[in-house]
């Protein structure tokens, strides 16, 4: 079976297994459920440890290779652990076969973009919300004793908001680790606030990492050849039930091989849970698909790509007149440097 996580709040307490609210506003939520017949008891993430210890961290040359002294993480880090898909292998491809794996064995410099869009419009109102995108600067180095244990340094994010650029300042320095599997998946990673950050700031930090790592296309354990295809499966509980589904086909040539990936979200059930409260609103439709092409870099930690999803939902409550539409979309990308 997929695996499976639970909404948890912000990255705040001990280990956790969680999904962001996925491109869910409470605020947006919260403004609507008078017309949807509902309450909202105000949630969001939780306060970050403003009076934790943290220095910052000075990132690695390109051209340091592994580390054998990995930095010390704060006292305030915790675990996130990100579910794993399930892969089938469809198709073996064609000509001689090789297995698939990351390893990564070099210092890799990469600025991650992440975008998240929903627009909210309640039946006979105006519509609110827009996008937020986050870029993220990190440097990841894999540990000597084990390539699929590396550690990220982060610059100072931005925004194309200066709001958010500002907030995120405090974020330039921060190291975290990250856990890989073989098939390029994120198992977990440790992240810690950093001394005066702002909820929002730390949240928007926290959800552009989850966010991707959820979307991340593993690769299958089998060898493949160019043309192989694979179906991977991955189960997501956060407000709404969801399976995703990657249908992802293997291109380009051995030397550089390119993953082409068509992604579905769909919900399991009709209900939906609003952040921060016990209402629930009806599932009336949803959709959420796009694709995604990654250029794989076997001794690289990640590849040079990502995936951009589009849709939109539907959600009823007791008022049948008054619905809320909302339309939604994410996109991460990664960009070496």
């Amino acid at each position: 079976m997929p695996s499976i996580i639970h909404y948890g709040g912000g990255v705040h307490g001990r280990r956790l297994r969680l999904v962001p609210v996925v491109l869910t506003s409470t605020v947006a939520l919260s403004a609507a459920l008078a017309g949807c017949g509902g309450s909202d008891s105000g949630g969001g993430a939780a306060s970050s440890s403003a009076d934790a210890a943290r220095g910052s961290v000075a990132a690695p040359a390109t051209t340091a290779g592994c580390t054998n002294t990995p930095p010390a993480l704060p006292g305030n880090a915790v675990t996130v652990d990100v579910p794993q898909a399930k892969v089938v292998l469809d198709g073996a491809g064609t000509g001689s076969p090789s297995a698939l794996t990351v390893r990564p064995t070099a210092v890799a410099r990469y600025s991650l973009f992440t975008n998240s869009l929903q627009v909210s419009q309640v039946s006979g109102e105006q519509p609110s919300g827009g996008n937020r995108d986050v870029t993220l600067p990190m440097v990841v180095q894999p540990t000597c004793a084990d390539p699929l244990d590396v550690y990220a340094f982060f610059g100072a994010p931005t925004s194309t908001d200066p709001a958010t650029t500002k907030a995120l300042e405090v974020e330039a320095g921060t190291v975290g680790r990250v856990r890989l599997a073989p098939n390029g998946e994120v198992r977990s990673f440790v992240i810690a606030a950093p001394p005066g950050v702002s909820t929002d700031a730390q949240s928007a930090f926290e959800q552009a990492l989850l966010q991707t790592f959820l979307r991340l296309v593993p690769l299958p354990t089998e060898p493949v050849g160019i043309g192989a295809t694979w179906t991977a499966t991955r189960t997501i509980r956060a407000d709404s039930n969801l399976t995703q589904t990657m249908t992802v086909t293997l291109g380009g040539t051995v030397e550089r091989p390119e993953l082409k990936a068509k992604v579905d979200e769909s919900p399991d059930d009709s209900v939906f849970r609003v952040p921060g409260s016990g209402t629930t609103l009806t599932v009336e439709s949803y959709t959420s698909e796009g694709n995604g092409t990654i250029l794989l870099d076997p001794a690289r930690a990640f590849g040079q790509g990502g995936v951009q999803l589009e849709g939109g939902r539907t959600l009823a409550g007791d008022d049948p007149a008054k619905k809320l539409v909302q339309k939604t979309g994410s996109v991460y990308r990664f960009d070496p440097k």
